[in-house]
């Protein structure tokens, strides 16, 4: 497992109009995660959950290199085979802002739940 230099980032809203609602009690909400790192670009992760939601997605890279780690500056591990190239990154994050929150569709993304077990190994 590498170590190396990562910086996360994280946005959050309130979506579809529930934010005059108590979490866990109707309301909808979406985070994207990020974290850069200078070799292998950015992660990024997508999750809503409330009002009946629970999803998370990651950002799609080479999944060939899903038993590759590096650790962010918390010592998470993190896959590099979810690692996006930072151009293709900076445009799901524009479009994620400028949809209110929607998932962004200009990068590839894959369902966490189809991730292979321990794609994020505990620290």
């Amino acid at each position: 497992m590498q170590m190396g230099m990562t910086l996360q980032v994280s946005t959050s809203r309130v979506v579809d109009g529930s934010g005059h609602l108590e979490p866990n009690k109707g309301r909808i909400d979406v985070d994207l995660d990020m974290w850069g790192h200078p070799e292998h670009c950015v992660l990024l992760i997508y999750s809503k959950w409330g009002g009946g939601y629970k999803e998370t997605y990651s950002s799609k890279g080479d999944l060939h290199r899903l038993r590759e780690w590096i650790r962010s500056l918390h010592r998470t591990p993190l896959p590099v085979g979810l690692f996006i190239p930072f151009d293709k990154a900076w445009q799901a994050v524009k479009e994620f802002m400028e949809t209110d929150g929607a998932l962004p569709k200009s990068i590839e993304w894959i369902a966490n739940r189809d991730l292979p077990p321990n794609t994020f190994p505990d620290p």
